[in-house]
């Protein structure tokens, strides 16, 4: 070969590299660019359903509130000479609903016809037990239930938006109420003022706002920015808007503080380099691109080989971990893909009555996805241990994965500590898949709250603890993305909706979900993926944990009181009211029993003020292992309502006579009354039992 001849192949070889690595970082470029993208709107929407939770609770207290109101109204409207005259009492209801900014007043009786409503033309034409669509859902008020909310849904009689919400009426029938859009807007502006305050989605700048449908902000990420007009942020963010409960809300994410999913950046960069090097080798000879195949192959399989063998060496093994720990119990597993990815688990004794858990998946494949999990799961254990909050634990794991991180991995993962005491879970969720909460002899249901960012990818990033409470009986399953995201012949992944089926499936059929150190219902969850998977090999790690808190075995100590004294007015019945809302957020078995109990103090306080005479009342609540009291005292005439003879609801209304329903609603909730006159002040205990999952 001459010279000149070296020279061209020299300058064709060292062209065709330089073409090669051109390409390769220009395709890195896109496609970092399309992941960045497609992560952070995965972000978006799971922000999104978050805070549509927060606005429908929101909205459906105000509605709530209004159809109590009507109720109310009701029951004096059923004692006058026009009650039956539709059109009197439509003109009525019409004004009615005008007053209190409702659209919508509709009552239906024992049957489910629509005997009265504020549009004279519906009187008689509807029937809730035989129609369809949304209207059939408020049939379940005519047997069972207190209140039933719809979201913003279209009129399928006249095409507009709208909500309806109802309540029961405890002589039958219900009461029900909607909402256009505007109307929403109006009742539930102010209980949505300053509801994302603090909620940053990445940054200082970026957030969650609500805003009115001209533009105003009702609620801004920053307190006191409210009040001013909407503007697009453009394309320095990503941002979105949709509408929640006639509500345009936005959230918004700057560009410049995005974190950058990089998931394939390391790899995808050897490929193509690798491909440049190969074309540059086949100008050169097929035996030098054979021999690096080969080589190739050969280290991929001993790099798969030591990361399997580093992965399963740090996960513990060894089932039950603490056979003399009777307050809970735990099993994982985990079923290696071909390409051993990063999984982890992890669990151990945080303190005499503390046990903390998690799950994690590191980025990337092989050897360095392993040696980054073995750091990651060492580092989260060392600072774990000591004694710090946990949200303050995941930002220090944060900084020292961030630090030194010059292969841009992360990690995703799920913590939490349980208290083996009071069955009080703390946890954190950094990037990771929502858990399964499993209670005990309930449905299945997703533990979903807001997300930090994943572990390593940048350092100075904040995390918020959450916390949920398990009774005796109770579970938490705990997952990897290799679960949810196995896909079938077609590209149809598992997903979340097909995972929680069969949870439920499974332990309605009797699948254990621990026994003796054992869970065959991970075996069963992980072969209804592959089953799903069909032909398609398992492409990811399959990693599942499970909890159960066992409880302590005693009841709890002595019960709670919370007692407080108000006027004997209107405004002292709202404070009481508000005041119960606080003793509710305090203890989490009175959830189930809210309605119930706001209903009883809006009957009592009421009488209180409307007849006793008295200057104020005490409302007191005791909270119980297996029951709750409410305690209504006051300095008024003498009055036992115990002693009123009930009337008889079986008699058409103009045939009852006037009261006594509201006693009867009550005695009907309650599971004892009790009655005494006491120190010159009527005193009323009223009990309704406490559902107890644990049996206890």
């Amino acid at each position: 070969m001459t010279k000149q001849s070296q020279r061209r192949l020299a300058i064709r070889l060292v062209g065709a590299v330089a073409i090669a690595f051109a390409a390769s970082m220009a395709l890195t470029w896109m496609l970092h660019e399309r992941l960045t993208r497609r992560d952070i709107f995965r972000l978006i929407d799971n922000v999104f359903s978050d805070v549509a939770v927060d606005i429908r609770e929101r909205v459906d207290a105000r509605m709530f509130r209004q159809a109590m109101v009507v109720r109310d109204k009701v029951y004096e409207m059923q004692e006058q000479p026009w009650w039956n005259d539709p059109d009197e009492s439509s003109r009525r209801l019409r004004a009615l609903a005008d007053e209190l900014g409702v659209d919508e007043i509709c009552i239906a009786d024992a049957d489910g016809m629509l005997s009265h409503s504020a549009r004279r033309d519906e009187v008689g034409a509807l029937n809730f037990a035989t129609a369809e669509g949304q209207a059939h859902e408020f049939a379940s008020l005519l047997t069972e239930g207190f209140e039933l909310s719809q979201p913003l849904l279209p009129n399928s009689l006249r095409g507009e938006m709208i909500k309806y919400v109802a309540v029961w009426m405890p002589e039958g029938g219900f009461v029900q109420v909607g909402g256009g859009e505007k109307s929403v807007r109006n009742l539930a502006r102010s209980a949505l003022t300053g509801l994302t305050h603090g909620w940053h989605v990445s940054g200082d700048e970026g957030g969650i706002f609500i805003t009115t449908d001209n533009g105003t902000i009702i609620s801004h990420p920053q307190a006191g920015q409210e009040g001013g007009q909407w503007r697009d942020p453009g394309k320095d963010s990503y941002w979105e808007k949709r509408i929640l409960e006639g509500f345009p809300v936005y959230v918004v994410i700057p560009k410049n503080t995005a974190v950058v999913e990089r998931r394939v950046l390391v790899a995808t960069s050897a490929f193509l380099n690798g491909m440049a090097l190969v074309l540059a080798s086949i100008l050169v000879g097929l035996v030098i691109a054979r021999y690096v195949r080969d080589q190739l192959a050969a280290q991929r399989r001993n790099e798969m080989e030591m990361a399997k063998n580093i992965q399963e060496s740090a996960i513990p093994r060894v089932f039950p971990p603490f056979p003399d720990e009777s307050r809970m119990d735990v099993f994982a597993t985990m079923q290696a893909a071909r390409d051993i990815g990063g999984d982890f688990y992890d669990f151990y004794l945080s303190g005499s009555d503390r046990f903390m858990f998690m799950i994690a998946d590191v980025s990337g494949k092989g050897v360095p996805a392993a040696l980054y999990m073995m750091r990651a799961k060492a580092t989260i254990k060392g600072i774990s241990q000591t004694g710090l909050p946990l949200a303050e634990v995941v930002e220090k794991v944060n900084e020292a994965l961030s630090h030194d991180n010059d292969a841009n991995m992360f990690v995703t993962a799920w913590l939490g500590e349980l208290n083996l005491e009071t069955g009080v879970v703390t946890f954190v969720n950094a990037g990771h898949n929502p858990p399964v909460r499993l209670p005990f002899g309930g449905e299945p249901e997703f533990a979903r709250e807001r997300s930090g960012m994943m572990l390593g990818a940048m350092g100075g990033l904040k995390y918020r603890s959450h916390e949920m409470k398990l009774r005796p009986g109770d579970m938490l399953y705990l997952y990897t993305d290799g679960i949810t995201e196995q896909s079938d012949e077609h590209g149809e992944l598992f997903g979340e909706n097909r995972l929680k089926f069969s949870l439920s499936t499974l332990l309605s059929e009797g699948v254990s979900a621990l026994d003796h150190g054992a869970s065959p219902l991970l075996g069963a969850v992980f072969h209804a993926v592959i089953a799903h998977g069909g032909m398609v090999e398992q492409s990811d790690d399959c990693t599942q944990l499970i909890v159960r808190y066992n409880g302590t075995g005693r009841r709890d100590a002595d019960p709670q009181r919370f007692a407080r004294d108000f006027p004997s007015t209107k405004e002292g019945v709202a404070s009481a009211s508000a005041f119960l809302d606080e003793v509710v957020e305090k203890d989490d078995a009175l959830a189930l029993l809210s309605a119930k109990m706001h209903i009883i103090l809006d009957e009592i306080a009421s009488n209180i003020v409307k007849h006793s005479g008295a200057t104020n009342f005490t409302f007191e609540v005791e909270c119980g292992r297996d029951a709750v009291k409410m305690t209504f005292a006051d300095d008024g005439a003498e009055y036992d309502p115990i002693a009123h003879v009930d009337p008889d609801v079986s008699l058409p209304a103009e045939a009852r006579p006037i009261g006594g329903l509201g006693i009867l609603m009550v005695k009907k909730m309650s599971s004892r009354l009790a009655y005494r006159r006491e120190g010159g002040r009527n005193v009323l205990d009223i009990t309704l039992n406490l559902v107890r999952l644990d049996g206890v």
